[in-house]
């Protein structure tokens, strides 16, 4: 595939990213808003959302039941944790001397760093 090709790819690709992220996340967040309900199966209570027609029994089948179940829960023992500390702590470690070098104040005078308190007001009751 040619460059200017790859290019163009990527740059449709980068489009469709931008627009259907917030999409997905808006209408999950539409979807949990509204369409939240509950059901109680063999005395197990199920909160779940989807779209569905207020005041219309539906029920769903013991598949559909576990799907919930396994798309509602992230289960994680200490060493996922561990892990994923491990990898973030350095990146974080190796991020922020780049970021602190890149610090720096205007100051209208060489040295001094004009930094100003907020406005106060005080009130004297005698």
């Amino acid at each position: 595939m040619p460059p200017q090709r790859k290019n163009e790819v990527k740059r449709l690709l980068l489009n469709i990213t931008r627009y259907f992220l917030p999409i997905l996340f808006v209408s999950y967040l539409v979807s949990f808003t509204f369409f939240a309900h509950l059901h109680v199966v063999n005395g197990v209570t199920i909160v779940h959302s989807h779209p569905f027609k207020k005041g219309a029994a539906h029920k769903h089948s013991t598949v559909e039941l576990q799907l919930i179940h396994f798309l509602s829960h992230l289960m994680a023992d200490g060493a996922a944790a561990v892990f994923a500390l491990s990898l973030f702590i350095p990146f974080l470690l190796c991020l922020l001397p780049g970021r602190l070098q890149h610090t720096h104040y205007h100051c209208p005078y060489h040295g001094v760093v004009g930094l100003r308190a907020p406005p106060v007001i005080r009130f004297s009751i005698l």
